[in-house]
């Protein structure tokens, strides 16, 4: 045996997966360093990390195939959705009728504002419909973090919330059904252009109800023990995540509706713990960092007026019933804009999104696919920022309060 057999080949071959261990210490160390120095959000470190070492950057770590990372962006997503869900009041809507009218008139806004626009530079009708209905969500990934790390509380957080989780059914909903239009202007079966969309919504409305009342069920016996019933809670999610994609059914759906059951059947919010552990905590900094490392930002090369026209627009149509309605709902106009600008997040909701559409369809990945992956590498790194600074001018982060 020679002595070569004993040490490494050179050159070396390292694997991407130590460059991704690397990306996530970077991450975290840059996104306490923006809080502690700045006061900035822990996200834009975390997604400006993946973008500086990604493809986008400097290519430290390659471009790594869908199927490598999808699942861990659905496992991080789908704890934030339940989340949300669990945090979110649906009897609310009941007692503040404007509230309701409020997010329906807003997420209209956005996605007739956005259709316009993209008539206006001669998209067709279909994709201009999927993008206007893909645009209508709020990022619950960055609102959620957001919320948490600032420990906001008071009208304008919980409203952001609810608004937040409407706003992702609304863009899931009309999403399939815009994906579902796209289907049948290519021909495809009736399977596709009807029954799937039915399917899709239907099945993914039964599993989530049967995941919420389990998931109470559950809490009822284990409650107390926190450590064990986030285990417990952590690995129903990976199942729901699991069986969702098993089925052809909307994880992201799923779970959503789920910590809305679990809400509605509580009298009284039951306070978890920040992304259910520290093994969800790694995941939700491994989603972010992964955004960046998926960054393409050839939409913006190519196509920046449209780029920027789409967060304008986008950010406008948001903003402009929630400042109309403001009083008539309960809040002052400073809550308002505070509440329209902290409703402008994308980021993992609208990638996937954008994605499962770029790959059933490969012109709209090489066209509007690309310009909005644009839209959501900006908000991503400024967002965060936005929401922040609007939770802290109207005193409801724990800084705003001090």
């Amino acid at each position: 045996m020679t002595l070569s057999s004993y040490l490494p080949i050179w050159p070396l071959s390292v694997s991407p997966a130590l460059w991704l261990a690397l990306a996530l210490v970077i991450a975290v160390l840059v996104g306490e360093g923006l809080v502690r120095y700045l006061r900035l959000p822990r996200i834009v470190g975390y997604v400006g990390v993946g973008l500086l070492m990604g493809p986008a950057g400097l290519n430290l770590i390659p471009e790594l195939p869908a199927s490598e990372w999808r699942l861990l962006v659905d496992l991080a997503l789908g704890i934030l959705l339940f989340e949300l869900g669990s945090k979110v009041n649906l009897r609310w809507l009941k007692a503040n009728l404007w509230i309701a009218f409020t997010s329906l008139l807003e997420s209209s806004a956005t996605f007739f504002a956005v259709f316009a626009l993209l008539l206006w530079f001669d998209v067709a009708h279909v994709t201009s419909a999927v993008v206007a209905s893909i645009c209508i969500a709020t990022s619950p990934a960055i609102v959620v973090r957001t919320v948490t790390e600032s420990r906001a509380q008071g009208q304008v957080t919980e409203r952001l919330l609810l608004m937040t989780a409407l706003n992702c059914i609304y863009a899931i909903i009309c999403h399939k059904i815009a994906v579902a239009f796209m289907y049948d202007e290519s021909g495809t079966s009736l399977i596709h252009t009807v029954l799937q969309p039915l399917y899709l919504i239907g099945g993914s409305a039964i599993l989530g109800w049967l995941f919420g009342n389990a998931f109470n069920t559950i809490h009822r016996h284990l409650g107390r023990h926190e450590e064990t019933f986030s285990f417990l809670l952590f690995g129903m999610i990976a199942i729901a995540t699991i069986v969702a994609s098993t089925l052809k059914l909307s994880p992201m759906l799923i779970l959503l509706s789920a910590g809305l059951i679990v809400r509605y059947r509580r009298h009284r919010p039951h306070t978890f713990l920040p992304h259910f552990g520290s093994a969800g905590a790694v995941l939700v900094v491994l989603m972010f960092t992964a955004s960046g490392l998926m960054a393409n930002l050839s939409g913006i090369r190519d196509s920046l007026m449209m780029v920027l026209l789409l967060i304008l627009v986008r950010t406008a149509a948001k903003l402009t019933p929630v400042l109309l309605l403001a009083k008539f709902s309960g809040i002052s106009l400073k809550q308002g804009l505070a509440l329209g600008i902290a409703l402008a997040p994308m980021s993992s909701l609208t990638l996937l999104l954008t994605l499962d559409t770029a790959a059933a369809f490969p012109d709209f990945a090489s066209g509007m696919g690309l310009i909005l992956m644009s839209c959501i590498v900006i908000l991503e790194l400024v967002s965060p920022i936005m929401v922040q600074m609007a939770l802290r001018g109207t005193g409801e982060t724990l800084e705003g309060r001090s």
